[in-house]
């Protein structure tokens, strides 16, 4: 079928586009060809080879709870698409770069996906089940708490559009995943797809001034002042205000035993790059995050990527992207 708007061409980016030395130590991280005393790498690659080849350890991801705050991750990955919406490559490794940033932080991960090594009905990413892994990840939420929701696929102005070419629309969003919060509940969503943008309708902007401190602008809209008052704090980073694309990770010198397209989304591409080189020590600050970010996408004028919140935070930290203890580390 015919491609019928912009969003659902696939833009293809080069990483750091006049430096390819970035991607050639990742894959070659992640095959165990350098580093291989960094006991942090080591880590990093037993996370990647478990996510990447054994099928079951989707299941064995999640952690038991021990009353204590909880902190759950919920990953949604769309890659096969219907109804005149371009396949995409890139969810294939989102997804797993998300679980193991996840699994490597302490939390609690849930996969959605249609590339999982082994099919799973209960796991496909269609509106039944993300409204059901929505309940069930929120459900009992009280203080303390802290929610990760991480798309991957196509978007456009009137949602995340499903592999059916279905919509979740931005309203049920924020019906879903906002409204539930309880009070002194923290969620943040990292939305990797076209029009991402404030999808969620939060009313402050996150911007830096020319030292890299995060600043704040008042986003607020007659809408916004009709919306349900949020109870919980929301913080929001959308990939791009047009067109968002993929990043593409082809080159001959990159292990790539099966010939596939190397692709991720820029988002993901951004969070293992501050996590792995940016960020091994010291706090992951999203002021010290959002130009790495930058870096890697590169977009045209007015579709940079988009942070917004509910709420005005001090310089926030971003709840992952964090190396572990080194007791935790050895291979």
């Amino acid at each position: 079928m015919a491609v019928r708007s912009r969003h659902m061409r696939i833009i293809q980016r080069k990483p750091f586009s006049t430096n390819h030395e970035a991607i050639r130590w990742l894959f070659c991280i992640l095959t165990g060809q350098v580093l291989i005393r960094n006991c942090f790498t080591a880590v990093l690659l037993k996370h990647w080879n478990r996510l990447s080849e054994r099928a079951r350890a989707i299941r064995n991801i999640r952690k038991h709870e021990s009353g204590g705050p909880r902190k759950r991750m919920l990953v949604v990955s769309v890659s096969e698409y219907t109804e005149g919406w371009q396949a995409l490559h890139g969810p294939k490794t989102d997804w797993k770069f998300w679980a193991m940033l996840g699994t490597m932080s302490g939390w609690n991960v849930e996969v959605l996906a249609d590339s999982l090594p082994t099919a799973d009905p209960a796991r496909y990413p269609n509106r039944e089940n993300i409204r059901r892994f929505a309940g069930d990840h929120l459900k009992g939420n009280r203080k303390g708490d802290q929610f990760i929701v991480v798309y991957s696929g196509h978007g456009d102005k009137q949602g995340l559009v499903l592999a059916d070419g279905n919509r979740i629309s931005p309203q049920e969003l924020r019906d879903w995943f906002v409204n539930p919060l309880a009070f002194g509940a923290l969620l943040w969503t990292f939305f990797d797809c076209c029009d991402s943008s404030n999808l969620l309708g939060l009313q402050n902007m996150v911007t830096l001034d020319g030292s890299e401190n995060i600043q704040y602008q008042n986003l607020k809209s007659k809408e916004s002042g009709n919306r349900r008052r949020i109870r919980g704090t929301v913080i929001s980073i959308g990939s791009a205000a047009g067109p968002s694309g993929e990043m593409n990770l082809d080159d001959p010198r990159v292990p790539n035993e099966n010939a596939e397209p190397l692709h991720c989304g820029p988002l993901a591409w951004a969070a293992y790059m501050f996590f792995h080189s940016k960020c091994k020590e010291g706090v992951p600050r999203l002021a010290a995050f959002l130009p790495v970010l930058k870096s890697v996408l590169a977009p045209g004028a007015g579709q940079e990527a988009q942070v917004t919140t509910s709420a005005i935070i001090q310089d926030p930290v971003l709840p992952l992207l964090r190396a572990p203890p080194l007791a935790t580390t050895s291979a």
